[in-house]
């Protein structure tokens, strides 16, 4: 069982507050993958006192949970049991970059039919990383979230009436996918010290069958497969340009191949940061 799942495996019980407090404390520890004396040097209180905290001896005080809450990034109401699910919807994504999304369209299509789009799209978050050797500073880091179109009839088609023949709205398309992300990225930007700005993020798009060029442009003569995808206004007609692809794909390949333990640590510190220095 992974982090993620881990994580979404607790259960509320009518165990009492100490005890779900120092059993989720625990898989916390566990699954974050810290050293008691790590996080006891994050809060500023003696090992043997998480210690105390994770066996169930002795309850922190709210201070001490608050901090506890931030430090993973979980709700206060998870580590206290009241809820099964450890933390805000938008923060969803950080904890799991890497998934799929079900989606369903209804569209009319070029003969004016009614046809259903429906099938599951991969989505792909996190940290433009570009060189494994060098430092990773999760503030210098942009955020960006990329949607992956696989070979299946089923994600060509939908590319296909996104990006080509204008059968589905691409703006229509990214308010449903951050409502079943629950990731506020749609947002408009208010300003660098808004909590909300911080949650936006470079969008791209990634077909497996390769970008394809605009109608009418010359063909490709080398194949393209990751394309940037500025947030279209209302009722634009989106053509993504091949020209500017190849930039992309070096700060993807190199985030795919990081462990995910990196990538959780790097996400980590980058949402304990937002929350601590933005409102």
């Amino acid at each position: 069982m992974g982090f993620f799942d881990s994580l979404m495996n607790v259960h509320i019980t009518d165990m009492s507050i100490k005890s779900e407090f120092s059993n989720r404390l625990e898989i916390l520890i566990r699954e974050f993958g810290l050293q008691k004396k790590q996080l006891a040097k994050e809060l500023g209180v003696s090992a043997v006192a998480i210690t105390k905290y994770a066996k169930g001896l002795s309850m922190p005080s709210f201070e001490i949970i608050s901090a506890i809450a931030d430090y993973f990034n979980v709700t206060v109401d998870f580590l206290l049991g009241r809820t099964a699910i450890p933390f805000l919807e938008k923060d969803f994504v950080y904890f799991r970059p890497i998934g799929k999304i079900n989606y369903s369209f209804y569209i009319y299509n070029k003969e004016q039919e009614k046809e259903k789009l429906e099938g599951t799209l991969e989505y792909i978050f996190g940290l433009t990383v570009w060189n494994m050797e060098l430092p990773k500073d999760e503030v210098a880091l942009n955020q960006f979230l990329c949607f992956k179109f696989s070979k299946t009839d089923s994600n060509q088609r939908l590319y296909e009436a996104l990006f080509l023949t204008d059968e589905l709205n691409v703006r229509e398309f990214l308010f449903e996918m951050e409502k079943v992300l629950g990731f506020p990225f749609m947002n408009e930007y208010a300003g660098p010290m808004s909590i909300e700005s911080q949650y936006l993020a470079n969008l791209l798009i990634w077909n497996e069958d390769s970008i394809k060029p605009p109608l009418g442009s010359l063909p490709i003569k080398e194949p393209q497969y990751l394309a940037t995808l500025l947030e279209p206004i209302s009722n634009e007609k989106v053509r993504l340009n091949y020209v500017s692809t190849s930039g992309a794909m070096p700060h993807m390949t190199t985030w795919l191949a990081m462990s995910e333990d990196e990538r959780r640590d790097l996400l980590m510190r980058r949402l304990r940061r937002i929350k601590r220095n933005y409102k």
